[in-house]
């Protein structure tokens, strides 16, 4: 299991500078208190840390995440030569501490409306002290510094955006047992058959015998890794299939119900409105600009 921390966003987390150097043998970090997060990783030999009073040795291939307002310090020598990279970045302290196992990727994030003035609360999770994957983040290290090398104002978003790349492979790390797992392949071979069936209605018996999987089993696994039931997830892919039509085509209301699969057109405008939060004759003239 892996520590992470929990960071609250948005806003994401700002880039301020990185660097990569190879540490001779004897060399060894100072002492300070830092206001912003210190991204150590290292590709090769080994660096010792104390933060506050844990001591790390991190080796090749793995890495550390120093947090602002903690004391740390070498805790000894490089003992060989070691090949560094290290990024600093600027957030708000950790919203909270936990081990990867109590991460709940499947929490379904709300879709934003039209009425919304602020963005919904979500979270970004690093791990704390961990392995990496040097192959997947070298580009992005080495494309991150060189940019940063010749940094001019028209490439200043590109910069903060190398850095989402850089912490959205770091959290997917964290996701990679969950993704070898059967209950996953599984919810992913759920999702693939409702996708093509988005004009049908939903038939739990019928999937489970093409599928030849228990449903109840099915409906487990797809609840574990995307928070959604069969049925809830089958009846988000034909709203946003309605949506997509009320937007770019002249179709009349009744027919758009009936090629999202529902039959009952009062029921069709029941659920637009609890899942949109509008009708679908309102959601179109918004869409196509006449309000």
């Amino acid at each position: 299991m892996v520590d992470c921390l929990q960071l609250r966003i948005p806003p994401l987390p700002q880039f301020l500078t990185g660097g990569h150097s190879v540490w001779p043998v004897g060399m060894q970090h100072f002492e300070r208190i830092f206001e912003v997060y210190d991204l150590l990783l290292v590709f090769d030999g080994t660096m010792y840390m104390t933060e506050e009073d844990k001591s790390y040795s991190i080796r090749g291939g793995e890495l550390l995440l120093l947090e602002p307002g903690r004391r740390h310090v070498g805790l000894k020598p490089c003992e060989e030569p070691t090949d560094i990279y290290w990024v600093h970045f600027k957030h708000e302290l950790p919203h909270g501490r936990l081990q990867d196992k109590q991460v709940e990727w499947s929490v379904p994030v709300r879709a934003g409306r039209d009425q919304d003035l602020t963005p919904q609360e979500q979270f970004l999770y690093l791990p704390k002290y961990g392995a990496f994957d040097r192959t997947a983040l070298k580009p992005i290290l080495d494309e991150l510094l060189q940019l940063r090398s010749t940094l001019t104002m028209d490439h200043a978003v590109d910069i903060q955006v190398l850095l989402g790349r850089l912490l959205s492979a770091l959290q997917s790390s964290l996701r990679s047992d969950r993704r070898r797992s059967r209950s996953y392949a599984v919810a992913e071979q759920v999702m693939r058959y409702l996708e093509a069936r988005t004009g049908e209605g939903y038939q739990a018996g019928r999937m489970a015998e093409e599928l030849h999987f228990d449903e109840d089993y099915a409906a487990r696994c797809l609840r574990k890794h995307y928070g959604m039931s069969p049925l809830q997830y089958h009846n988000r892919l034909r709203m946003e299939e309605a949506k997509r039509l009320l937007r770019h085509s002249t179709l009349a209301l009744p027919e758009i119900a009936s090629l999202v699969g529902y039959g009952d057109y009062n029921y069709f405008i029941r659920m637009f409105r609890k899942t949109v939060g509008s009708t679908p004759g309102a959601y179109r003239n918004q869409a196509q600009g006449y309000v």
